[in-house]
């Protein structure tokens, strides 16, 4: 069993860095879990929330939900790189971020069934502050997207906890800039071809 939690822990941690999608600040219902009551706010991120959307689709380990899924969430990822080409390349950090907001509310919709309502209070970008726990989450990210992406030199959590929430929103949309392939630039080419 331990071994099967180790790799499904693993698992998470790769799609999670894979996302072009950081963690954004949330804001959630703490539940009591004894009683089922609802007892307050937490302060959680977007992708402790697809951590658990994963988890849940592993366990119902259904073929067909997978498939469909993934489908929705190419079709996600495509509009996301047309509104960073077309948009969020030219955008302040507030701009960027309402973009990030927008398609990670897509992103964790799929693990629902379509039409399932979903309320996810994304917190605003001036509420992360340097050294809170979001801010570290962002860090981790960038860092793990570093090694990920083969930077040289490799950028450190440490390096990353220097700069402000918004200053990596505005790093990773760079990355994003230079990260696409040559298929992903085209698909986005074809995706405003369509929309012209």
């Amino acid at each position: 069993m331990a071994a099967q939690e180790d790799s499904l822990r693993e698992m998470r941690a790769m799609i999670l860095l894979s996302l072009p999608y950081p963690p954004l600040p949330v804001s959630v219902s703490r539940v009591e879990a004894n009683e089922g009551v609802t007892c307050g706010e937490a302060l959680t991120t977007t992708h402790t929330l697809i951590a658990r959307c994963l988890n849940t689709a592993a366990v119902r380990n259904s073929p067909a939900e997978n498939v469909a899924r993934r489908a929705r969430q190419t079709e996600i990822f495509q509009r996301f790189l047309h509104a960073m080409g077309t948009v969020g390349f030219f955008e302040p950090p507030e701009g960027v971020y309402r973009i990030y907001c927008d398609f990670s509310r897509q992103h964790i919709a799929t693990y629902f069934p379509d039409g399932h309502p979903l309320d996810i209070p994304v917190q605003p970008l001036q509420s992360v502050c340097r050294g809170d726990p979001v801010h570290r989450k962002m860090a981790e990210y960038m860092a793990g997207q570093s090694i990920f992406y083969e930077d040289s030199p490799v950028v450190t959590r440490e390096d990353y906890m220097r700069r402000t929430y918004a200053e990596m929103l505005l790093l990773l949309r760079h990355r994003l800039g230079h990260a696409m392939t040559e298929g992903e630039r085209e698909a986005l080419t074809r995706i405003e071809d369509v929309l012209d």
